[in-house]
């Protein structure tokens, strides 16, 4: 009977969990994300794959942007200087379950901010690095917080 239980308890845990953390409602967006999303690939002339930038995305490369979303910490730690941020929180697992992963912009502050797992609003100098498929496509540089 305890076994009966114990299953049903861990059974009901599954059906629930995901539905706690996989609010689509908390997805930021705004032009610029739309734009990132814009990004695809191409086979080049040696047949392999690199990323493919439209021209109105290539256009924000070295320009000053606004861009939300939410920190996705590289290392440990309360306050980052480093960090990638996303259109989902840390707490939805953009590895697993449906869909494709999201882009996601390295960040490089200009001073260290706390971690919170509310969406932030940064400004920085927006860079993309075209020809390095081992690192984020988008970084932004020199970024500072617009709003706590």
């Amino acid at each position: 009977m305890k076994i009966k239980i114990l299953l049903l308890v861990v059974a009901v845990q599954f059906l629930l969990l995901p539905n706690l953390f996989a609010q689509n409602g908390d997805a930021v967006s705004n032009k610029y994300w739309d734009l990132l999303l814009e990004k695809t690939y191409k086979k080049n002339i040696n047949n392999k794959y690199m990323p493919y930038f439209p021209p109105q995305l290539k256009a924000l490369g070295n320009r000053k942007i606004e861009l939300n979303g939410y920190i996705i910490p590289i290392k440990s730690g309360i306050s980052h200087d480093n960090f990638l941020l996303s259109v989902l929180p840390v707490l939805q697992c953009q590895y697993c379950g449906m869909g494709d992963v999201p882009e996601m912009v390295i960040v490089y502050m200009k001073d260290k901010i706390k971690f919170t797992d509310k969406p932030i609003l940064l400004e920085g100098i927006f860079k993309i690095d075209e020809n390095n498929m081992d690192n984020a496509s988008f970084a932004l540089m020199n970024a500072v917080i617009k709003n706590n």
